[in-house]
């Protein structure tokens, strides 16, 4: 009789209570997984009503985040075009001093000392016109997978049309001619001498060559800058091209044997060049600069958007760990209390009914 009635208080009462002891053991687990996690549910499913907005806050932050590693990378090979602009920058100063030295003191050692100044810079010119970034050439616009220099400057075929304008120079050519020839030399490119065939285009059009850069929804900007472009928009020339032309004419003056009078000629000529060619030069810095700015002001804007939205996403899926801690407690506390209950129903006879 006893173990009739111990089977019936058991057998009947407890499925109930195991089956919210198991209920309270799933809740026991998911309150602990949102403690460790902090957040409600590890699945968009759990989340429940909240989960049509996690669902489209989620790819927004991936996509912000993406603009911005964009910036990233676009600044990175803006501060690396920039570097290279100031050192061009340098050759160019020092090929108007050099000018400048033989605009005052015309001798065979000057000569010899220009040109051979003007072809070192040519191979120095050669190579920063090549730098990179990573895997892109940051002076080829948006064929930054090619070279934009082919060839070596001061062996090419533009630097040996120009040494025969230059050895002329006196004999059946004037100062002014030899300018003229050697400038449209230096506009009117092959493909591949010096330049590659991208860039081997007039200065306006290299200029929209640009790099383009995707920095928002629908928003892409041009960056960066091309061997062979113009300073600025409205511009017609280049000022790499001019300066590469007049290192070129420099380093084929001890090829010539023309008179002093000649030779200044093509001096002034060439430090007039030069004038345009360094303030071709600082305008492209300045733009480069205004770009730099412009991707900082976009880098800003982008980084409170992306805080607003993980603000919004934390209110939907971030668990309330004060709230989460105290559920814990009460749900550890009632499964104990189920615990001992089991325990001592196990041990029911009749007499504990009596």
């Amino acid at each position: 009789m006893t173990g009739t009635i111990s089977s019936f208080g058991f057998g009947g009462i407890s499925s109930q209570l195991l089956l919210g002891v198991q209920n309270l053991s799933q809740s026991q687990n998911s309150l602990q997984l949102e403690a460790s996690t902090g957040v409600l549910s590890s699945s968009y499913a759990g989340l429940g009503a909240s989960r049509t907005q996690a669902l489209a806050l989620q790819p927004a932050i991936t996509q912000v985040s993406a603009w911005m590693s964009n910036i990233t990378n676009t600044q990175n090979t803006l501060t690396t075009t920039q570097t290279a602009l100031s050192q061009i920058s340098t050759i160019a100063q020092d090929l108007t001093s050099s000018l400048s030295t033989l605009g005052s003191t015309l001798t065979y050692s000057t000569v010899t000392t220009a040109a051979t100044a003007a072809q070192s810079a040519l191979t120095s010119l050669g190579n920063l016109l090549n730098t990179k970034q990573g895997d892109s050439y940051v002076f080829a616009g948006q064929q930054n997978t090619i070279a934009p220099v082919s060839t070596d400057l001061g062996t090419s075929d533009l630097a040996t049309q120009i040494e025969q304008a230059v050895s002329q120079l006196g004999s059946t050519t004037s100062a002014d001619d030899v300018l003229r020839t050697t400038e449209d030399l230096a506009s009117n490119t092959a493909a591949g001498q010096p330049f590659s065939a991208a860039v081997s285009t007039s200065p306006d059009q290299a200029y929209q060559q640009k790099m383009q850069a995707v920095v928002g929804q629908s928003e892409t900007v041009s960056v960066g800058m091309v061997a062979t472009q113009s300073a600025t928009a409205t511009s017609t020339t280049s000022p790499i091209r001019n300066l590469i032309r007049n290192l070129m004419v420099v380093a084929s003056l001890a090829s010539s044997s023309a008179s002093a009078s000649d030779y200044s000629s093509l001096i002034s000529g060439l430090q007039s060049s030069m004038e345009t060619v360094t303030s071709g030069l600082g305008d492209m810095s300045g733009l480069l600069g205004v770009q730099q700015n412009s991707l900082t002001t976009q880098t800003s804007m982008l980084s409170q958007m992306s805080s607003a939205l993980t603000t919004q996403l934390g209110q939907v899926k971030d668990a309330d760990l004060a709230q989460v801690s105290t559920q814990v407690t009460n749900t550890n506390n009632q499964l104990q209390a189920s615990y001992s209950l089991i325990a001592d129903m196990k041990g029911m006879t009749l007499a504990s009914y009596l």
